[in-house]
């Protein structure tokens, strides 16, 4: 894609973190006529501060045009979602901690958890997201909006070839860690003492396996019922959020 494409943002988390994080410009806020709630005029008051264009739309104008999109009555357009070099990625995740964790997605193919896992790496305090080339969604605004505007913070890249990015990053000194059914240590178990990528593979087809034969170590999260697996947005939050609790066990420990 040519960063002179624009993208459209719907829903007000969505679109303020946009404006928030200033990574993109914003060619244009529409809102629709009559919304007066005050996270959306807090939205409106950011974009006359950027000096952004607004252009007011009658409710029935407004719903026709969005009529797709959960929009909570607000929707800009934006330039494509900036995103970095793996080495570039490296760097910034190691400036930020001496242990960073990167997140590796393998067929992740719905956007929708495409969007809930960038979330859950935001808030539980992943470094960056590692995403292939082929078989990802583009960075849309249903991943955006599901990403409920996290998708401004997180540091991604995008790369050709898994195990080639899996090779680059044992290089930088990267522990990796697939998370599979049966994987060999209960995530909760493993220690997150050196810098980490976790891998995290698609519904239907998990991690494939020559990825996985590429993996340091490999995680299983333990469960009790009567399914036998949870989706791949759940089941990151709960190895991203294991991984969060031992860093500020960590922090603790030190002081």
């Amino acid at each position: 894609m040519k960063p002179t494409e624009q993208t459209l943002i719907v829903g007000i988390n969505s679109v303020r973190e946009a404006l928030l994080a200033s990574k993109r410009r914003c060619y244009k806020l529409i809102v629709e006529q009559g919304k007066t709630p005050p996270r959306i005029q807090a939205v409106i008051k950011l974009a006359r501060e950027k000096q952004i264009p607004i252009e007011p739309l009658p409710k029935a104008v407004f719903q026709k045009k969005f009529h797709n999109q959960v929009h909570q009555g607000v929707a800009g357009y934006f330039s494509i979602i900036v995103t970095l070099e793996l080495e570039n990625l490296i760097e910034i995740a190691f400036q930020k901690t001496s242990l960073p964790t990167l997140a590796i997605l393998d067929g992740i193919q719905d956007p929708q958890n495409l969007g809930a896992i960038i979330r859950s790496a935001e808030t539980l305090g992943i470094q960056g997201l590692i995403l292939p080339k082929h078989g990802t969604p583009a960075l849309n605004e249903t991943v955006a909006k599901c990403s409920s505007g996290a998708i401004e913070h997180l540091p991604i890249t995008w790369v050709t070839n898994l195990t080639r990015c899996i090779e680059q990053l044992k290089e930088a000194g990267f522990w990796i860690a697939g998370v599979v059914p049966d994987g060999e240590i209960p995530c909760y178990q493993y220690q997150f003492n050196t810098p980490s990528a976790l891998v995290i593979g698609g519904e239907e087809k998990g991690i494939r396996p020559l990825l996985k034969k590429s993996c340091d170590v490999t995680l299983v999260i333990p469960m009790k019922g009567q399914l036998e697996s949870l989706n791949a947005a759940s089941a990151s939050a709960v190895v991203f959020y294991e991984n969060l609790r031992q860093k500020k066990l960590q922090e603790v420990t030190k002081k």
